[in-house]
């Protein structure tokens, strides 16, 4: 076949290539090792063509994408194409230098071979729960220097022949605490570019080089043409907004995230002058990360449909000054830089607020995360147990927030209760929704979550990082804002403390608990403009109490019916 493919033989490798990217994902979760990924699924994969263009994701958070951007153009700096050959393998994790995000992000990716030519390659990444560093879990907030948070790796050769690298592979297991742990993930991630690769190959083995690389040029071109309609259709002009970061790892010290976003056309401009400077603690995002998040709001606002490639990147421009928050440099911390993201998120939402109201949710409630780690007393063997918890989204004009979900470039499936306590010398002793943190409004916000842990080793120490904990997911147009997030150690005791957004080594002896609150998101329109009946719904599904049904939503609940005369005369108290 000769000359352009026709539209359905473009789609039909389109699809292809996507089903790839989903085999791989699948591979890779099915045969790790750590619950981190067999069952949090805190892992992605991309495939690329030949020039290192992004042609198919399976992605568990947008966030990962900043791990597989520029990979290629990386690797080849390295190592010359010529000297890459069948069966080869490069891993790396390092923000600055290889690829990634953060630390435990570990990145392999492979060179995909067809009749003796490099015609694609297949990435995967997995966030490996140790990779040493100053504390267990690779990952505190208040670490200040890239130094303190795990074992960097420029791009080296892991596999050769299709055979793991053991001397290479040393260096990883001999920095992580989890070494065991290690070594099963990693080969679960050469075993899912083993299969990407044989997938492309056959897919290229079936049609043909020339016909696979021109409906890979069409697949590309059609993202562009598509998301420039999008941006299209957005009216033309200057969008601003700021957002806080309420604590920067180290203190609660108030950053400012700012953005100004230019539409012109079919183009679209996010210029994040203004945004602080990097800050002591991991809350910095390098640039990469940056892009990630741009990309992932531009999808989700415009075109949630749209093909997840990177020709629709050519349709956006990013700018943030270099050394600010959003750009940050060496050696700055970055491992807590998916908290800062959702605050990203909003602040790019907020901007595209004033252009494309009805599409945007009001301000979200982050995750936040907590690192348990110490020995298991059932077996001696040291264990990392790295967790984050969903926060809420944002109400909409029409809808109401979502409850216990995570938002914006976060991702990652919940570690079931079962799996934690069989995995760790842990109990959970409660999980639950939490009533009145969703903001109050016309869409109420959505709901965070509380989750008390029981330490059950003697000697078992805790990192924690969260963000919201001062400054509340913001609500729209007379929405409320949503409530803020906590730590408690020695919760409904005499003990009792509240603890600061982020802290590490905290040590807990057998039977002490510790409880995270995520934040709740914000709600949307003014409260007194919801329903009664549904604000009597929120009250008998717990998710509202009956105080709250009065103060903020002008309801009168009384044994589980609305008051309608106490109703209308407090909704008309507070139009007067």
């Amino acid at each position: 076949m000769t000359g352009a493919p026709d539209t359905i033989t473009v789609e039909v490798i389109g699809r292809r290539l996507v089903s790839v990217a989903d085999e791989m994902f699948a591979t890779l979760v099915h045969a790790a090792y750590s619950p981190n990924i067999r069952e949090r699924r805190d892992c992605s994969v991309g495939v690329f063509d030949a020039d290192g263009n992004l042609i198919a994701l399976s992605a568990i958070g947008p966030i990962h994408l900043s791990s597989l951007m520029g990979l290629v153009e990386k690797l080849t700096v390295e190592f010359p194409r010529d000297a890459l050959a069948l069966g080869d393998c490069f891993m790396t994790n390092d923000p600055y230098v290889g690829g990634g995000s953060h630390l435990p992000d570990i990145t392999l990716m492979s060179p995909v071979f067809h009749d003796g030519d490099l015609v694609a390659f297949v990435a995967n990444l997995a966030h490996h729960s140790d990779v040493g560093g100053r504390v267990p879990g690779s990952e505190s907030a208040d670490c200040t220097s890239i130094y303190q948070e795990g074992l960097r790796i420029p791009v080296v050769r892991i596999a050769r022949d299709g055979e793991l690298v053991r001397d290479v592979f040393a260096f990883l297991a001999l920095n992580s605490r989890t070494p065991r742990e290690r070594e099963g993930d990693v080969r679960a991630q050469l075993a899912a570019n083993r299969t990407g690769c044989e997938r492309v190959e056959a897919l290229f083995r079936t049609f043909g080089a020339p016909t696979v690389c021109a409906a890979i040029t069409e697949l590309l071109d059609h993202a562009e043409r598509r998301v420039r309609t999008a941006i299209a259709s957005v009216p033309d002009g200057v969008y601003t907004h700021e957002e806080l970061l309420d604590n920067d790892g180290v203190e609660a010290r108030l950053t400012p995230m700012r953005v100004a976003v230019t539409v012109a056309g079919d183009r679209i401009r996010f210029d994040f002058s203004g945004t602080g400077d990097q800050v002591a603690g991991a809350r910095n995002m390098t640039m990469l990360a940056t892009l990630a998040g741009v990309y992932y709001a531009i999808k989700a606002l415009l075109d949630p449909d749209l093909p997840v490639n990177s020709g629709y990147y050519r349709a956006i421009d990013v700018e943030a000054p270099r050394g600010c928050l959003l750009n940050a440099e060496p050696p700055a911390a970055v491992g807590d830089r998916a908290a800062t993201g959702n605050i990203l998120g909003d602040l790019i939402f907020g901007a595209l607020a004033k252009a494309i109201r009805e599409r945007v949710s009001a301000g979200c409630g982050p995750y936040a995360g907590v690192v348990a780690s110490g020995h298991d007393p059932r077996n001696g063997l040291y264990f990392v147990d790295y967790e984050t918890f969903a926060g809420a989204s944002g109400a909409l004009h029409d809808l109401d927030g979502r409850d216990a979900v995570r938002v914006h470039v976060s991702g990652s499936a919940n570690l079931p209760i079962e799996a934690v306590e069989q995995e760790y010398p842990l109990a959970v002793l409660r999980y639950e929704l939490l009533e009145d943190t969703g903001g109050a409004g016309e869409q109420r916000g959505g709901l965070g979550t509380r989750r008390d842990i029981m330490a059950l080793g003697d000697d078992c120490r805790f990192s924690g990082r969260g963000l919201r904990f001062h400054e509340g997911a913001r609500g729209e147009i007379g929405g409320r804002p949503g409530r803020v997030g906590r730590f408690v150690l020695h919760p409904d005791t005499e003990r009792e403390r509240s603890l600061d957004a982020a802290f590490s080594e905290l040590t807990l002896a057998r039977g002490d608990v510790i409880r995270l609150e995520t934040a709740g998101g914000g709600g949307y329109g003014p409260p007194r403009a919801r329903r009664p009946d549904r604000v009597l719904r929120d009250v008998l599904e717990g998710r509202v109490s009956a105080r709250a049904a009065r103060t903020e939503y002008g309801v009168e609940i009384d044994g589980g019916s609305i008051d309608e005369v106490a109703t209308a005369a407090l909704r008309t108290d507070r139009a007067r």
